[in-house]
């Protein structure tokens, strides 16, 4: 018998085997989907259960979050903290702006300072005071830390910082009289915050959604969050109050 009489055979074998592998490639896309599918509603329904715990939510925003609708965003969130300055000379661009939209919303409004190691605290007040003036809102005044260039838990000066920090928080207290929060990761707050202020009240920016003790007032749970108005995404940082509604009306002056 002839060697063509043989090709149709091999052909159709091969053709075969070449059906098979793409329904078996098909069929694994199709499992690892679905179990990606799977794994992201098991995820999503623990979130929502880990975040259904707290019952008083908010977010911080800035410049970069760009034109928020305060009456929408109350709808959803309890509470707002705008960022107003950094150091002794820098300010938020939309600061004035949102404050001013942020007043006819049915939710309390705060303010946020970033703090710097190179200013002195005398500096970093009368900045502040400057630009913010009397629009404080009703919460706490956050004073942001975050550890950069050489200013580390390696720095054997940060001592003589945190004394800074306290006078800084002393100057806040004193003039607006609406108390101070620290607003850190973990690590600063352990390290740098505590030793100089430790009785002051606290917002974990690295936490997660669970219960911390005392002083951890607020959580921030996802600094790199994402609300959708008028079909935009905007970037805004989401928290959670640690406590119960009774406790918050005492931390936001509702009382």
């Amino acid at each position: 018998m002839r060697r063509r009489d043989y090709q149709p055979i091999y052909e159709d074998t091969f053709r075969r085997r070449r059906r098979w592998h793409r329904v078996v490639v098909l069929l694994i896309a199709l499992l690892l989907g679905g179990f990606g599918t799977w794994g992201w509603h098991q995820w999503q329904q623990y979130h929502a259960a880990q975040l259904a715990q707290f019952p008083v939510r908010g977010v911080s925003i800035n410049q970069d979050s760009g034109y928020l609708d305060f009456q929408q965003l109350a709808k959803h969130h309890q509470f707002v903290y705008l960022q107003a300055t950094s150091g002794a000379t820098y300010s938020d661009d939309d600061f004035s702006n949102n404050y001013s939209r942020s007043q006819g919303a049915s939710m309390k409004v705060g303010v946020m300072h970033t703090f710097s190691f190179t200013s002195s605290a005398k500096r970093q007040y009368a900045h502040f005071s400057q630009i913010v003036g009397n629009d404080t809102g009703t919460l706490p005044i956050v004073v942001n830390v975050a550890y950069y260039d050489q200013f580390n838990s390696d720095n054997q000066s940060m001592a003589k910082q945190g004394q800074k920090l306290k006078a800084l928080v002393t100057r806040l207290e004193n003039t607006y009289q609406q108390g101070v929060i620290i607003q850190a990761k973990q690590a600063v707050l352990t390290q740098f915050v505590r030793p100089a202020l430790p009785h002051q009240a606290e917002w974990v920016v690295d936490g997660k959604l669970q219960h911390y003790a005392s002083p951890v007032q607020l959580i921030e749970y996802d600094a790199t969050g994402r609300l959708t108005q008028s079909g935009q995404s905007q970037a805004v940082g989401l928290s959670v109050f640690n406590g119960a509604r009774r406790q918050w009306a005492t931390f936001s002056h509702d009382d």
